[in-house]
């Protein structure tokens, strides 16, 4: 794949849309009740000055290994732009409408870095958001870092927040994930035995570590803890070993293709153990479309859900019906992040960076798309992570994804397999 520079600026303004589209997409902003957090959004622009618009920059792997998750997470990052814009933009700034300028960082963590200096110097930004990869985050968000620029992730490393100012981590963390698998092992047997299998990436350490050291208070036994290459082509040795190591559970850490190998092998071979998928690559509708009904019944865990709010269910049916996919875990927290930056420019009343990450700092939402995250409550402490930031758990019940862990996020009740 050759590295060349890609970028592109998504306009919304409703004089660039046919009729119909611009009342389909009023007639949904209607039904779903305005926009945004807090009521003083929503309201008409000032008349008789156009304002100006306000450039949020957006790095996502939209080629490469990565490009199902990077080009579901521009589909979702146009809807929320779009549905800013539709309700009147933001109304400090005279009705200035949101301009999302989205560059692609190939799924390679070199062109990230290059993207995301080159985003931020070439276009006059207030904020940045992406990448999806936690391997890839911490690179834009270093670099966003000493360029003073403000970045939000649903990336969900834990060392995201260290030595870090402008970064911003509304969601759980991966040592939360761990705690919230551990916790639903518990829900199939009461002894669990657990083999952890995980990629040599930032995500996979980060969570499988987070997982060995929460186990023992969690009452769950760890009988094998092993890392592989990310992206092999044979699972049967590790999953022999699993076999081997005597446990009744299986966690795996992986993105979307190591994971349907993985479950693909389990079923070969013949094991039967309990699998619980944790984020990654299990949360997306290609990792169904792909083992189909060996998916049934397999338990993981998510910073986002689509069934967890009315506001959830509501964009997830216009996401739906745009792409013919659920909104799935990080599109969908894109969304409630695009909110969270409006929320912030409204109250910052500039396009500034250093304003806008002002505000973030002292955002604190419990209602409206901003706030849609598990507890329904966003606040940033210190070190730029909500401090009500915590995991849903889901399962796979009839080719969907549905909440199901804890009881205050429950949506349906678990499945015994």
């Amino acid at each position: 794949m050759s590295r060349n520079r890609k970028s592109s600026v998504i306009n919304n303004a409703d004089q660039d849309q046919p009729r119909s589209k611009r009342q389909s997409r009023r007639q949904f902003l209607v039904k779903t009740g305005g926009i945004l957090a807090a009521g003083a959004f929503g309201a008409v622009p000032l008349r008789g000055w156009a304002a100006d618009p306000v450039n949020i920059g957006a790095l996502y792997p939209t080629t490469g290994g990565m490009a199902q998750i990077g080009v579901g997470c521009v589909a979702a990052a146009k809807l929320a732009v779009e549905m800013v814009n539709e309700a009147g933009g933001i109304k400090s700034l005279g009705g200035a409408k949101l301009n999302l300028i989205v560059s692609d960082v190939q799924s390679d963590t070199t062109v990230t870095r290059t993207e995301t200096d080159r985003l931020i110097t070439g276009n006059k930004l207030s904020a940045v958001h992406g990448c999806f990869a936690s391997a890839l985050t911490l690179i834009a968000s270093e670099v966003c870092e000493r360029a003073k620029m403000p970045i939000i992730t649903g990336s969900s490393s834990d060392q995201l927040n260290k030595g870090r100012t402008y970064t911003f981590t509304p969601f759980a963390r991966a040592s939360q994930f761990a705690k919230a698998q551990l916790q639903m092992a518990r829900l199939v047997g009461d002894k669990p035995k657990v083999a952890v299998i995980f990629e040599n990436t930032a995500f996979g350490t980060s969570t499988s570590n987070g997982l060995k050291e929460l186990a023992p208070a969690e009452g769950v036994e760890i009988v094998m803890f092993e890392p592989y290459s990310a992206g092999f082509t044979d699972a049967s040795p590790l999953i022999n070993k699993v076999k081997s190591s005597g446990a009744n559970a299986l966690f795996s850490v992986s993105y979307l293709n190591d994971l349907i190998l993985i479950v693909r092998t389990v079923k070969q071979v013949g094991l039967n153990v309990a699998i619980n998928g944790g984020s990654g690559g299990f949360v997306i509708p290609d990792f169904y479309k792909n083992v189909g009904k060996l998916a049934e019944g397999l338990q993981g865990v998510a910073h986002w859900n689509h069934d967890m709010s009315d506001e959830a269910q509501k964009v997830n049916a216009e996401y739906k019906k745009r792409t013919g996919e659920f909104l799935f875990e990080y599109a969908g927290g894109l969304v409630s992040q695009t909110f969270m930056l409006a929320d912030a420019l409204e109250r910052a009343g500039s396009a500034d960076p250093q304003k806008v990450r002002d505000a973030l700092a002292t955002l604190d939402v419990s209602k409206g798309y901003a706030a849609m995250a598990p507890g329904g409550k966003v606040k940033f402490g210190p070190d730029g992570k909500n401090i009500y930031g915590h995991p849903v758990g889901v399962q796979w019940q009839n080719g969907d994804l549905a909440s199901v862990f804890p009881d205050e996020d429950k949506r349906a009740p678990l499945m015994k397999t």
